[in-house]
């Protein structure tokens, strides 16, 4: 069986080690998500957090679990592509945008004058 093709920003069912199957949005570039057995993925959630780490998402990306969904960026992990079970949707362009700079500022990657990375 060959292994499925995810793109960045695709949400997917995925069978998780701790917590079994569970969406989760595909967030590692295509480049990558072909070439290797595994891909970045971030965990949706039904529980509101702080807006610096849970990004709204909308249920036109295929998600029915919860009445609100969330991407909550903490809980960025590689997962094996073979783990990928069915894809649901695709996030909005600007859902997506927001996800990475939430990221961003979470791994202190951001550059924005008066951010403080440490």
């Amino acid at each position: 069986m060959s292994l499925p093709e995810p793109f960045r920003g695709e949400v997917w069912d995925v069978d998780f080690d701790d917590f079994g199957p569970h969406p989760a949005v595909v967030f590692s570039i295509n480049v990558l998500n072909t070439r290797l057995g595994h891909v970045a993925v971030i965990p949706v959630t039904g529980t509101r957090g702080p807006d610096q780490t849970h990004v709204p998402l909308d249920r036109d990306a295929g998600l029915t679990l919860y009445a609100e969904s969330f991407a909550d960026v903490t809980g960025l992990q590689p997962v094996a592509r073979s783990r990928l079970l069915e894809r649901r949707g695709l996030l909005a362009m600007p859902e997506l945008d927001r996800l990475a700079r939430q990221l961003s500022v979470y791994l202190g990657l951001d550059s924005t004058p008066g951010v403080a990375s440490h």
